[in-house]
This record gives C-alpha cells, structure tokens and sequence, in this order.
C-alpha cells in the first residue's frame, strides 16, 4: 500500500513495530517507529494526515485475540482526536454478510480456528460501525502473493459472486489505494475476490 499510495501521488507516513522491514525509500515517504497498542504513538503519528490505512496483523491464531480491535480503538481515538476521518482497514471475510440476517462467521460451514480472529474482527466492524468516521472494511478470503492485476469483483457487505475464494496481496492493495480517493464505499464491509 506505501509503493501504491506514492505510484499515486500521495504523501504517506509509515508506522510500524518493525519499520526496519520496510525497504522503500521515497522523498515523499516518513518512516515511523510505533506501536498501535500506545495511543500516544498513535496520535503523534495521525496528526495532519487525510486518510489512515490500517493493516494490523497478527501471527498466532489461537487464544483469545484482541490485539485488533484495541490497537483499531486507539487508531479511532486518535482520529477523533485530530481531526482526521477517514479511515481504510482489512478484516478477513467472516463478518461480511453470509444472508440478511447472519454473519458468514456465524454459519455452521465456517472454520472453527479462525472464529476468534473473526470475532476481533468483528469487534472492530462493530467499534467502527458506532463512530462518526468515514470508515471501509475490506475484507478479502486467502490472500496470497500473486500479481497486481487490478482485475477483481467487489460487493459491499457481501462477498462477491462467482467469485474464487482468493486474491492477491498486491489486488487488496491495489483497491484500497484506488478507494481512499474515490471513496465508493464509504460505511461499508466490502467483499474482494478474483473472478472466477
């Protein structure tokens, strides 16, 4: 999303645990040292942006998970905070709609080692539902390391049809990037997969 974002002109700050990891350099790029878990750190690095893209991860899937939907509720107090509303992040594709009335985390088909991630990230939905942001979720299935195609389907709330149950790193970033600006999708869940 940093090489995207400054393809498209824009000015980005970086924030992360391990900035170190990222090897772009770019006059129209800052490298910060944070932690989403600190809301000072937090805040300092919000002040006089547009957009924030958040893509908070985590490695182990088992146990409680709450990183998310805490380092996500300091990102909001932060924004509140300066001023800034809009805000881009990425939850896997359990808390898009499955029908009218269920989530597709709440079906009896959907993987039981990936409800307690789903259920952060559906504290997230939920947290950012409730705000005054300008907010889109995107929320993809497998991601993989694929190409940049720009070549995939979206649907808000649901995941898209005659679709495959994957898409590139680089496609999520692709769309995020393009939708920060074109804001087509503002206050939903957005399902993104490669055409079938």
């Amino acid at each position: 999303m940093v090489e995207y974002s400054l393809e498209l002109g824009h000015e980005v700050t970086a924030f992360a645990r391990n900035i170190q990891a990222l090897k772009i350099d770019h006059p129209s790029l800052s490298k910060v040292h944070g932690d989403v878990l600190y809301p000072a750190l937090v805040e300092s690095a919000v002040e006089g942006h547009d957009v924030v893209l958040s893509v908070i991860g985590i490695r182990q899937f088992s146990g409680p998970i709450t990183l998310l939907s805490k380092g996500m509720a300091n990102i909001v107090g932060a924004m509140q905070a300066k001023g800034v509303k809009r805000l881009l992040t990425i939850t896997g594709a359990g808390i898009l709609q499955e029908d009218e009335h269920y989530l597709i985390m709440e079906s009896l088909s959907f993987p039981p080692n990936l409800q307690n991630i789903s259920l952060d990230h559906k504290r997230v939905f939920e947290s950012l539902r409730d705000s005054a942001l300008d907010w889109t979720i995107v929320s993809p299935s497998f991601m993989h390391n694929g190409e940049r195609t720009g070549e995939y389907l979206t649907e808000a709330d649901y995941y898209p049809k005659k679709s495959q149950n994957q898409i590139s790193v680089q496609d999520v970033a692709d769309f995020i990037t393009r939708e920060m600006s074109e804001n087509k999708f503002c206050a939903r869940r957005v399902g993104i997969a490669h055409p079938v």
